[in-house]
């Protein structure tokens, strides 16, 4: 069968603000090429259309889409949406149908996953599918082939006399039965991660293990689940080492919410990167409680070079409230062990959580410079449909209706305001955060002595620009 998976398109300034562009990483759709990489194992045509980076790198619209569609002629149409990109991905769906009205239409991602009940909002889907797709996907094929019925099978959305039904799909236990991403699907040429967050070109993500065992109340994981789950350490460092042959790749992201949650497993990637003598950098994201210092010293010598810790707040008791299982204390202890063993912290910051006072936002602001991270990310509070926080957000403030302003940044209207802080009162505070700790004397000398090369040089450029452009 031919397939095509599309990421509607999705301009990055309509995530980022105008000023904040440069800035926005723009990197490859792993998940759909996971998927992409069964199908074509069992013999299927397969085509990604990845609409986020195109309409960013290429000015891809819908237009574009429209002709690509009616050129491939698709028997089969998966569009990955998540809860911000509602409207575009009806919009693709109506493109794909309008093309081939015969052509199966099925939405997966992080939106329909969270809420199975959207699939009634979107008339011309065929079917959803519910959290991880790289089994389900191939199973509805063999169905949709045989004229056999989908609904009712695991992992499957579907109507059923104007309700909706769903089953959940069987958890993939052994990650490395999973063919490596289908890379060569994608124009790798155009993918690029944000300018703190890498050193050497050409760059690219990899994800070493899915899932996460942590209760925080604003993780919108339920195409994962809670089950952590690991490719072997000589599959990560096989996938590593074809990325830097195939592609020349120098530099890796690993996507990972939590890389390090088996320390062992991390030693032998390590251990296999350093015999293998790949010449690759590569950060990561962990928790300050996975760390310690005999491991951060063989990571840096596999070439991490920054590790990003979900810090979240200057708050205990927001730490508490949205069930981090950390303290600042423990922070302060992971970031000074991290810095002391010669890798840069990037540290992740939410502002704006139902309750939170001003004085907690300001709190998380002084945190960051105390800390005095190498790199601070700024979020505000997103409660997504299907997470804990959504429904404590609905009794404590007030969710926009917008569907676009589900972006974690900053965007035009913000997706929540609480009852103790407008809209325009967390604006300004998550504008105050950035230049606060950006525009201090003491971290502008530090990264004026970090500057080591031509490339250097740029990536703090697009990164002032973005900080100073507000």
């Amino acid at each position: 069968m031919r397939v095509l998976f599309v990421s509607p398109p999705y301009p990055k300034d309509r995530i980022f603000r105008k000023s904040m562009k440069n800035l926005g990483a723009v990197l490859p759709p792993l998940g759909i090429t996971y998927i992409a990489a069964m199908l074509e194992k069992d013999g299927h045509k397969v085509k990604i259309i990845d609409g986020p980076a195109w309409a960013t790198v290429l000015e891809y619209g819908f237009e574009e889409l429209e002709k690509d569609i009616n050129e491939f002629k698709p028997d089969v149409v998966g569009v990955s949406a998540s809860t911000s990109q509602i409207e575009h991905a009806k919009k693709t769906i109506a493109i794909a149908k309008t093309v081939n009205k015969n052509c199966v239409a099925i939405l997966g991602g992080t939106l329909i996953s969270a809420d199975p009940n959207a699939l009634l909002g979107f008339e011309q889907v065929d079917f959803g599918v519910y959290g991880e797709a790289d089994l389900t996907f191939s199973e509805i094929l063999k169905a949709v082939e045989a004229k056999k019925p989908v609904e009712g099978m695991e992992g499957v959305i579907w109507r059923e006399n104007g309700s909706v039904k769903f089953l959940k799909p069987k958890t993939i236990t052994d990650l490395d039965q999973i063919p490596m991403p289908a890379r060569h699907l994608l124009k790798m040429e155009i993918y690029r991660p944000s300018p703190a967050n890498f050193r050497r070109v050409p760059a690219t993500t990899i994800m070493t293990s899915r899932g996460c065992p942590y209760q925080c109340i604003f993780c919108s994981r339920p195409t994962e689940g809670t089950a952590f789950r690991a490719h072997s350490a000589e599959r990560v460092v096989e996938e590593i080492e074809h990325l830097v042959k195939e592609y020349g790749i120098k530099d890796i992201q690993i996507f990972d919410d939590t890389f390090s949650l088996i320390p062992s497993r991390v030693e032998r990637i390590c251990k296999g990167i350093i015999e293998k003598k790949l010449d690759v950098w590569w950060n990561c994201m962990t928790r300050v409680d996975k760390i310690n210092p005999e491991l951060l010293k063989l990571m840096k010598q596999a070439g991490c070079y920054e590790i990003g810790f979900g810090i979240e707040s200057g708050s205990d008791r927001i730490l508490q409230f949205i069930k981090k299982a950390t303290t600042t204390d423990m922070v302060r202890k992971g970031v000074k062990m991290t810095q002391e063993a010669g890798i840069d912290v990037r540290g992740f910051f939410m502002i704006g959580f139902p309750t939170e006072t001003r004085e907690e936002v300001l709190q998380t602001i002084n945190f960051a410079k105390e800390l005095d991270v190498d790199v601070a990310q700024f979020m505000v509070s997103t409660p997504f449909p299907g997470t804990e926080m959504w429904e404590i957000a609905k009794s404590n403030g007030t969710i926009s209706d917008d569907w676009n302003s589900f972006t974690f940044y900053a965007p035009d209207k913000m997706p929540f305001s609480s009852n103790l802080l407008s809209s325009d009162e967390l604006l300004a505070l998550y504008k105050k955060a950035y230049k606060s700790f950006y525009l201090r004397p003491k971290f502008i000398l530090k990264q004026l002595l970090k500057l080591r090369s031509v490339t250097d040089i740029q990536r703090n450029w697009l990164a002032a620009k973005g900080v100073l452009g507000w």
